[in-house]
């Protein structure tokens, strides 16, 4: 029943425009859940239980569903600190074709994130260190990178990754919470994506600015959204809104679909 859903919410996706989904799957997480709920914003707690994340980990029954959509599986590496080359390589050969990092290294109050020092018990400066070995071993095995940062905190050491990495493409999601930093990356990293996940409300109340941002860097933005593979009916409510607020369909194209392919591009 569900999956027959799937098939059908994905037609709908095609149909609009959407050229593919980028699905993120922990490929190991702590035993302890309270561990596991340090490292994942609060308005996801009451989703996330031991059997969820166990019923995650294969995402490819749901990626060989007869469609025409792409349904790209990427590797949430939140949780992966040791023997990273061994595990990048390892899930690049599974079939993972990107990555994913939350990069929050201290507690995040806004969205309610323990953070890296929280759950691991690590500085700043060791996160960077693991961080940087994780993204050098996905960019060897060609993987597009998603990466999660506050650019108003952390946007030095995003800026070093994505230059020191020109052949690998990086999205920094959410305009990685300020406008102003993320498009000094995208003047100067041609490999620099940003997208609009979770931002409906920010461009509902500013959508001047909000449209000229995105027409100034149509090129670069990718469509986003945070729904749970469990939720396609919000990826397909946003495609509405964006593609109403918008009032452009050549833009619109750009980020459903045009951008997403070059993105998803290694080289």
């Amino acid at each position: 029943m569900f999956f027959n859903e799937l098939k059908r919410i994905f037609g709908n996706l095609e149909k609009i425009g959407l050229a593919g989904i980028n699905i993120l799957v922990f490929g190991e997480f702590p035993n302890e859940i309270n561990t596991v709920l340090k490292m994942i914003p609060g308005g996801y707690h009451p989703y996330v239980t031991q059997e969820v994340l166990e019923n995650q980990k294969d995402p490819f029954t749901v990626i060989n569903l007869p469609s025409h959509l792409k349904i790209v599986p990427f590797l949430d590496a939140r949780f992966i600190e040791s023997n990273i080359e061994e595990k990048i390589k390892m899930y690049r050969q599974r079939g993972f074709k990107g990555l994913k990092l939350l990069y929050v290294p201290e507690e995040d109050t806004m969205l309610r994130i323990g953070g890296m020092e929280k759950a691991f018990g690590r500085t700043c400066k060791q996160s960077e260190k693991i961080t940087s070995l994780i993204i050098e071993h996905a960019s060897s095995q060609g993987m597009s990178i998603l990466m999660h940062a506050d650019l108003r905190k952390y946007g030095n050491f995003v800026a070093e990754m994505i230059g020191s990495y020109p052949e690998t493409n990086f999205n920094i999601p959410h305009f990685g919470f300020s406008r102003r930093a993320i498009a000094f990356l995208l003047d100067k990293y041609p490999n620099c994506y940003t997208d609009m996940s979770s931002l409906e409300s920010f461009m509902e109340k500013d959508p001047v600015s909000y449209k000229g941002f995105i027409k100034q860097y149509q090129d670069r933005i990718l469509f986003g959204n945070d729904a749970l593979i469990s939720q396609p009916e919000r990826v397909q409510s946003t495609l509405k809104f964006i593609n109403r607020f918008l009032e452009d369909m050549e833009i619109f194209h750009k980020l459903v679909n045009k951008n997403y392919r070059n993105y998803m591009t290694h080289g």
